[in-house]
């Protein structure tokens, strides 16, 4: 019988980023980008800007630009938990629809390990997880770059066609479904595309058409296989 995993985006999917944990984020990198490549405030805040909207990721530009970076410190430095975690807001439902969802739940997040699995524990849903990776458990790949995608299929031993990605970003979604992925946009914003099996405002949502999305997932599997 089939296995299906559900690769869970972290940030503004399982927990309410926007919330302030992005604000402190952004400023430690502009912060770390000024103190170690010698520039001003104003203009690592543009560099940091432009490196995600280049690349998907800040740490994605480092990583080509700046060789000098050690991007394990750089991922460290910009995750403070201490500031981080008293702003933790679930997503509502989170726990029961974790709980009933059937299948393997994976977390598949552009963050770092030691964020991931902190915010995890913080919600006390670390039990319904089969895995928790971060951008250093992938090589330092990260979202919609197509090598984060491989690197977690071989990392779990399993095929796209077994994966269920949830994400609130549909650029990340776009490679999923390119890929063979079936793909559910996340969040308020959300709404039906040619790159996604569905579209959910919440929590709730997703486990109302969760039956829907397996029997397709276990259709397309079957036919890969032919």
């Amino acid at each position: 019988m089939t296995t299906h995993y559900w690769l869970f985006d972290l940030d503004n999917t399982l927990h309410q980023a926007d919330a302030g944990i992005f604000s402190i984020i952004n400023q430690h990198m502009t912060a770390y980008l000024a103190a170690n490549l010698h520039i001003d405030s104003t203009t690592a805040s543009q560099l940091r800007q432009q490196y995600w909207q280049d690349y998907g990721a800040t740490l994605a530009g480092l990583r080509l630009h700046h060789p000098e970076i050690d991007l394990h410190d750089f991922l460290l430095a910009c995750h403070p938990l201490a500031q981080i975690l008293p702003l933790l807001q679930p997503m509502p439902q989170l726990q029961y629809t974790l709980a009933h969802l059937p299948g393997h739940k994976v977390v598949f997040s552009n963050g770092p390990s030691h964020y991931v699995q902190a915010l995890i524990s913080a919600m006390q849903i670390q039990q319904h997880f089969h895995a928790l990776l971060g951008t250093d458990n992938i090589e330092l790949h990260h979202k919609p770059h197509p090598q984060a995608y491989h690197n977690l299929c071989r990392q779990l031993h399993i095929r796209p066609q077994q994966c269920i990605m949830v994400d609130d970003s549909l650029a990340n979604l776009k490679t999923a479904h390119k890929m063979g992925m079936r793909t559910v946009w996340y969040g308020k914003h959300s709404h039906p595309t040619h790159e996604t099996n569905a579209a959910v405002p919440d929590m709730s949502s997703l486990l109302h058409i969760a039956p829907d999305l397996l029997g397709s997932a276990i259709r397309q599997h079957t036919n890969s296989l032919q």
